[in-house]
């Protein structure tokens, strides 16, 4: 009896200091600590107790969570924030698709065949030749194969746009993959090859029309490459402050096989992370969606598949419950859907890979399933379906968030709506600004003045009381942009921050978010988008200990310099996932 009241007393003195209070793991003092919490924007001290908050507040208020086994840690006025919530990067198996030879900041065709050619002579072992990163003003139009065998005329070559919808196939490529004359179109208009006046294939796939291909001519090795690209993709994003993410679909060349290799690929790829989650391995909390992008699905079976997914999944680590719709092609790709026509094409208004009657059924089934649906949307056409959907969800569940992902055009009137409706945005400012030609491109594809009404409204949004996320959506950006502070520095001034000494404001009259707001759109209200808000988002008792430490203050930095800030270490569940050593 004596030793277990003896228990008692060690067990309460380890646990309860002189004041009464439950004694902290860790307290962080003589800090620059920005809550995210707009009732007490400000503090100097946070204490943690296993993987959650207790404290957080003055010198003082620090006394009583001390201990004689707390660790005390100074950190000489460096700035503390909520670690920061990526609601869009495709960080779970998408590094094969930047793999190979890089052509992001090629001067030009001649330079980028220069690159290809240097890279498949330095990789003879390599059996198929891989790489990303061209455009079409890099390439002076579509590329063909003709060029690129000049550069790998001896085994398959496959180089990926920058954007990661599009593809340049050499002619050893073509033929491993058996693409001849006769080789059908998946969506026509959409998702195709580009063909010559006989109709014969000539090396540029456009809108994942590709991703077959890719099987087929053995660049795909999905036992290797879904944890390799896990865990470098998940590791660097830690690395970048990263506590959470979205990914809006788990990208694989199976992606438009919605009812067989999508799921498979998703389900084998979620079952490597709760492994890692199992065993603290999982460097950010993850939050996945299955991903719908063919004109072939079955709605309610897909809005099924997540309804497992979400009670299969379903921790503050490991989580999917909300789905991903691709309806559409790219702008540039001149497939994107518009309300009128393109500028260059004047008959020509685009088309769906996903058709709106579609999109309303898998928005509205979910809602029923208590599900969020996010819609990528490019052109101002999509977004109108898109918001119609979102509507008519809130009728069935008013707490419905699903939102329009890229919002990269957004007709006048649908802005209202969004504005009038609340219905949340993510966008990735990379999409909208000068980075990769995309003010050539939308001048030419579009023009004003809708490039000035329509592209890019996200800050504006956000000046009217949208919830906001933004984002880099790796991999159709560089994973060296992946960082949120990289991304809030596009979103605070409009420029391209990959390529400082080569770009502009645009559109020319846009006017940038506040520093707060973009602070605010990856943490807070990036937590909201994804229904973590009462956990994560903000430092306050009670949330998870997920938070990150700078060495200096966002909100002082000149603009466009936020992300040369050194991160100094990343907490997530209260647990280290970088340090600078």
């Amino acid at each position: 009896m004596h030793k277990l009241i003896l228990v008692f007393i060690i067990l309460a003195l380890t646990t309860f200091n002189a004041f009464g209070n439950t004694i902290a793991d860790i307290v962080y003092t003589n800090a620059n600590i920005r809550t995210m919490n707009e009732a007490k924007p400000l503090a100097k001290v946070l204490a943690i107790k296993g993987n959650k908050i207790v404290m957080v507040g003055t010198e003082d208020d620090a006394k009583s969570w001390i201990g004689a086994n707390t660790q005390v840690i100074d950190l000489d006025g460096k700035t503390l924030l909520p670690g920061f919530i990526s609601t869009h990067d495709h960080l779970i198996a998408s590094q094969w698709t930047t793999s190979g030879v890089q052509l992001y900041d090629a001067t030009g065709k001649q330079d980028a065949l220069a690159r290809i050619k240097a890279y498949a002579k330095a990789n003879p072992d390599h059996k198929v030749i891989k790489g990303v990163g061209w455009d079409k003003n890099m390439l002076e139009g579509l590329p063909i194969a003709a060029d690129l065998d000049k550069a790998v005329p001896d085994r398959p070559a496959i180089i990926l746009d920058n954007t990661i919808h599009d593809a340049w196939m050499n002619t050893a490529a073509l033929k491993a993959a058996n693409i001849t004359k006769d080789t059908p179109d998946a969506v026509p208009g959409v998702t195709y090859w580009v063909r010559d006046s006989e109709g014969n294939p000539t090396g540029a796939a456009i809108e994942i029309q590709w991703f077959q291909s890719y099987i087929d001519i053995g660049a795909w090795d999905p036992d290797n490459m879904i944890p390799e690209s896990a865990e470098y993709l998940l590791n660097l994003a830690a690395s970048n402050g990263t506590t959470m993410v979205l990914v809006p679909g788990i990208v694989t060349p199976n992606i438009k096989d919605v009812h067989g290799g999508m799921e498979k690929d998703f389900e084998t790829a979620m079952d490597i992370l709760q492994d890692w989650a199992d065993s603290d391995k999982l460097p950010l909390r993850v939050q996945a969606q299955p991903f719908f992008k063919t004109p072939k699905g079955d709605p309610q079976r897909f809005v099924n598949f997540g309804v497992r997914m979400n009670k299969k999944y379903n921790s503050d680590l490991l989580r999917s419950r909300s789905l991903k719709i691709h309806p559409e092609g790219n702008t540039v790709a001149g497939t994107a859907p518009f309300i009128d026509p393109y500028k260059n094409q004047p008959e020509h208004r685009g088309t769906f890979n996903v058709q709106p009657d579609t999109t309303m059924s898998i928005v509205t089934k979910a809602a029923k399933e208590g599900l969020d649906v996010f819609i990528h949307t490019d052109g101002d056409r999509s977004s109108r379906a898109a918001v119609d959907a979102i509507i008519e969800a809130r009728k069935i569940d008013a707490n419905n968030r699903s939102a329009l992902h890229h919002a990269i055009w957004v007709h006048p009137d649908d802005q209202k709506r969004i504005i009038d409706n609340k219905i949340p945005v993510n966008s990735t400012p990379s999409f909208t600004n000068t980075f990769g030609g995309g003010k050539l491109d939308n001048e030419r594809m579009i023009g004003y003045p809708r490039i000035e009404t329509s592209l890019g409204r996200y800050a504006h949004f956000a000046r009217n009381g949208v919830k906001v996320g933004i984002s880099a959506d790796v991999p159709s950006t560089s994973p060296t942009m992946q960082a949120p502070l990289f991304v809030v520095d596009g979103a605070t001034t409009g420029l391209d921050i990959s390529d400082p000494k080569n770009t502009e404001v645009f559109p020319p009259s846009w006017e940038p978010m506040t520093i707060h707001q973009a602070m605010r759109a990856i943490t807070i209200d990036a937590a909201w988008m994804l229904n973590m808000e009462d956990k994560i988002g903000s430092l306050e008792v009670g949330k998870y200990a997920d938070f990150v430490v700078l060495e200096s203050d966002p909100y002082e930095a000149k603009p466009g310099t936020a992300h040369q800030i050194s991160l100094l270490m990343t907490v997530m569940d209260g647990r280290v996932t970088h340090k600078v050593q």
